[in-house]
């Protein structure tokens, strides 16, 4: 059953793909190259470096994403305004060309902390079209029947990413410097620029007129929205931070830099396939429930990882994946599912904002836990307690509206 203003589609199975192939591309690239995908997971990855170099500690040096995270969230909902009246190309186009500025200026860094600081908040301005919103406003007005699956696919870019940045970042920065990897970044930024707008053209699907589009308050107050924006900050204040410290951890348990590579390339691959998995799963199987038995068994793998030790490594490295690439998924589903397509951009943008807020605050708590008591233990035992906690609150949303039983 179709959601409130959710348009019956004309177009089903194969033939939605073959019609919307183009656009499906774009966005995964998009993704893949975008500001959640790069900036953060680069910190990670040469975190040790800016701590040699700069003698900062890891809290302060995970405050730089936090703070790109935090004002990400604070535009997230006037992006989410934007994406439902302006064209797609304009606002990635923008969007990336600032990313790539931004990066290849990192790599001039000089150890002023506030300089660190602001370049992550103006970054988080300039380059915040190139974060998913948009992406997901273009895929849920393409597809209809297969939407679940094309938002799966999209977000594959993200998962990419999270495979090749461990794999080929780790050894190249080890021989060329934190510097040199960033100016790479940059021209990998650049470079993609062009393909993306190609493919995604100068479409408007879903853009709406402010007089069409249905205000969001009734969605608001709904016990539904609330749940889902619960269970969206538990689950990358859980698992944001493990990510971003997950190559720092495995290292302090006396994993060599290549292995410690390797196993981060397994979370990457895990967050491709559970985007995918997610996305065939919830085009047929209720979403709520796989949600609830994602986190669930992502709970399950930290909580062994955190007993076994590093010889669970993979487990650690399976659950961030599991986790991450589900999450964007369900919004953008569940999101047009209960609410329809008129207020999608709005409402995702405000659920986008709690994402972040979550992802925000994660990576400096485990950045405090490993300064203050030389483990990352604790919090692998708290993040499996938020996201068996998250698990129980998908179970108690309703059905879709239209459906049997809603």
């Amino acid at each position: 059953m179709q959601a409130a203003n959710d348009p019956v589609p004309g177009v089903g199975g194969l033939s939605e793909f073959a019609a919307g192939w183009r656009v499906l591309a774009g966005a995964a690239l998009g993704i893949g190259v975008g500001i959640i995908a790069l900036p953060a997971p680069a910190i990670g990855v040469f975190m040790r470096g800016l701590q040699s170099d700069f003698g900062w500690t890891r809290a302060e040096i995970s405050l730089g994403p936090t703070i790109l995270i935090v004002t990400l969230a604070a535009i997230a909902p006037l992006l989410g305004w934007l994406a439902d009246r302006v064209a797609p190309r304009l606002i990635v186009g923008a969007a990336l060309a600032a990313l790539a500025a931004g990066l290849f200026l990192f790599s001039r860094l000089n150890g002023d902390l506030g300089v660190y600081y602001a370049g992550f908040a103006l970054l988080a301005v300039a380059a915040s079209g190139s974060a998913t919103i948009v992406y997901a406003k273009l895929l849920s007005a393409t597809f209809h029947r297969n939407r679940g699956a094309a938002l799966g696919l999209a977000m594959v870019g993200n998962g990419a990413t999270g495979i090749l940045l461990p794999l080929l970042l780790v050894p190249y920065a080890a021989a060329a410097g934190w510097r040199a990897g960033f100016v790479t970044l940059a021209l990998v930024v650049a470079l993609a620029l062009p393909l993306v707008l190609l493919l995604i053209g100068g479409r408007r699907e879903g853009a709406t007129t402010a007089a069409a589009a249905a205000p969001p308050g009734d969605a608001l107050r709904s016990r539904a929205f609330w749940i889902m924006a619960t269970c969206f900050a538990l689950i990358p204040l859980a698992v944001a931070g493990l990510h971003l410290h997950f190559l720092s951890y495995l290292v302090d348990m006396g994993i060599g830099p290549a292995r410690a590579g390797a196993i981060a390339g397994v979370g990457g691959a895990a967050l491709m396939v559970a985007r995918i998995l997610t996305g065939f799963l919830i085009d047929h199987i209720f979403a709520p429930h796989v949600a609830a038995a994602m986190m669930g068994l992502s709970a399950a793998a930290i909580a062994g990882m955190a007993l076994l030790g590093p010889d669970a490594a993979v487990l650690g490295a399976v659950a961030i994946g599991v986790s991450l690439g589900a999450e964007l998924d369900l919004i953008g589903y569940m999101t047009a599912r209960y609410f329809g397509l008129d207020r999608f951009g709005r409402l995702y943008g405000i659920l986008y904002a709690i994402v972040l807020a979550g992802s925000a605050a994660s990576p400096v708590i485990y950045g405090l836990i490993a300064d203050r008591s030389g483990s990352y233990i604790a919090g692998l035992y708290a993040a499996a307690a938020l996201l068996a906690l998250s698990a129980l609150l998908f179970l108690a949303l309703p059905r879709f509206p239209g459906e049997a039983g809603a």
